[in-house]
Parts: structure tokens; sequence; C-alpha cells
């Protein structure tokens, strides 16, 4: 995690901004979580440790940890965008239920295989990517 936050604050020097104790303290958080969040999970984490952090200092870090490319944007809901973190990530599915708003990720070898080979047919240099399909659930098609 230490590389990491040393990485971040080179980028932040670079940009010509200040590095501050809230932006690290946000990056660690969000190293710590397990999947999907939004700002307002985010949020709730801090005020749970009796943290001062507002959320305004949360949305001005998480485009600065996207340029940097520690996380990303993967889906939106109810006006809501949700990330994740990027660092040592596959590359994976998200199916989304349009019912319940559950969200699934499914990892695949021959995605990763087929998302190498556009790389190198498009001579494009991929920095991230994210696939999303939308439908129903087991549970809600059950329903």
């Amino acid at each position: 995690m230490e590389e990491i936050i040393k990485e971040f604050r080179d980028f932040i020097k670079r940009k010509g901004l200040r590095y501050t104790p809230e932006r690290e303290a946000i990056l660690r958080e969000i190293l710590e979580i397990d999947g999907h969040f939004d700002v307002d999970e985010l949020y709730l984490r801090f005020k749970k440790k009796g943290s001062k952090i507002s959320k305004a200092s949360i949305y001005r870090t998480i485009p600065l940890l996207i340029k940097a490319g520690f996380i990303q944007e993967v889906y939106t809901q109810e006006g809501h965008a949700h990330y994740e973190v990027t660092l040592n990530k596959q590359p994976h599915l998200h199916l989304i239920c349009i019912s319940c708003k559950k969200v699934k990720e499914i990892e695949d070898n021959k995605l990763v295989e087929l998302i190498k080979t556009y790389e190198k047919e498009s001579k494009f240099s991929f920095f991230s990517y994210h696939l999303e399909i939308f439908g129903i659930c087991p549970d809600c098609k059950n329903k």
C-alpha cells in the first residue's frame, strides 16, 4: 500500500496540486474496500470511524484517483456513480439487474485473451475498460 501512496503523492505533485492528509486518507480507505463503492458509502465509512473528512473532499479526490489510474467509474445507478479499484484487477463483466440493481462480477480468462487480441489488432494501448450487461437476475426472474 505504501508504494501506491507514494505513486499518488508523486502524481499530485506533478499536477501542481497540494498533497493533503485528507487525500491520502481517502485513498487508503478506498484501497481497503472489497468491491464497488459510491461516494455516500465512502463518506459513511469515514463517519463511522469518527473522521471529519467531508463529502466535498471525497468528490474532489475521486477524479484525481481516476486520472492517476487507481480507480474507475464502473456504473451509475439512480444518479449515483459507483467505482472500483483497478489495481491488479483482471478484466471482468458486470451483470446488472435492472430490477433489484444487484451487480455480479464475472471474471473469464477468455475475455482477457479477447481484449488482448483487440488491443494488438487495433494497435491501441488499452489503459482501462469495463463491460456491463443489463438484464434480470435469477431472483427477480423467479418472482
